[in-house]
């Protein structure tokens, strides 16, 4: 049972222009909203991983079998640091993420976290259809219903668990932050060959 003055995640209009998917077309699009009581600290992809890594292991499974097997998205690894349940990290920032995965079958999945405020999330999936589109539209038909059940549904299981980061998570950002930090010495010439940052 629910608590009833636990945040409830809504969802808002898409956003017309969003930067980091530059200037494609998408075939679909949702945009859910969650509002906290207090500020949280955590950063969007702490956000992320909690909702996508850290919901109760049925719920999950049911994303990961959708995901692989359903719609055959191509995920990376689950552990790595360099994505989130799967997902390629392609933007980490404080206040924002970046997520992007493709299917053969369905097309290019595309997933932007943002923290609005200290007490706002909003989390938009894209989707670009595979062409000819005639198939992934058939796909998302079956897909997109328990796509915007679970999807407020993990966003309100993320709040619930309002600033507690999960060690795995905060050790994979500070692991990629390390190895952001010490390509950049390199390409800039400040790390001596075979120097650890």
């Amino acid at each position: 049972m629910r608590d009833q003055g636990a945040p409830r995640a809504r969802r808002v209009p898409v956003v017309a222009d969003e930067p980091l998917i530059g200037g494609d077309r998408y075939d679909y699009a949702d945009a859910f909203e969650i509002r906290v009581r207090e500020p949280d600290a955590r950063t969007a992809e702490q956000f992320a991983r909690c909702a996508l890594e850290q919901a109760p292991w049925l719920v999950r499974w049911t994303v990961w079998i959708a995901h692989r097997h359903l719609l055959r998205v191509r995920l990376g690894p689950r552990s790595s640091p360099d994505h989130v349940s799967g997902w390629k990290i392609l933007t980490s920032q404080p206040d924002v993420i970046h997520l992007e995965a493709v299917s053969p079958l369905l097309g290019r999945g595309v997933i932007v976290g943002r923290r609005v405020d200290p007490t706002c999330v909003v989390i938009t999936t894209y989707v670009f259809y595979t062409r000819p589109p005639a198939l992934a539209r058939v796909v998302w038909k079956i897909a997109g219903p328990l796509h915007r059940r679970i999807a407020p549904y993990l966003l309100e299981h993320a709040a619930a668990t309002e600033n507690r980061v999960d060690p795995s998570g905060a050790m994979a950002l500070q692991i990629r932050r390390a190895r952001d930090r010490s390509c950049d010495m390199a390409s800039r010439g400040t790390l001596a060959r075979g120097e650890r940052p």
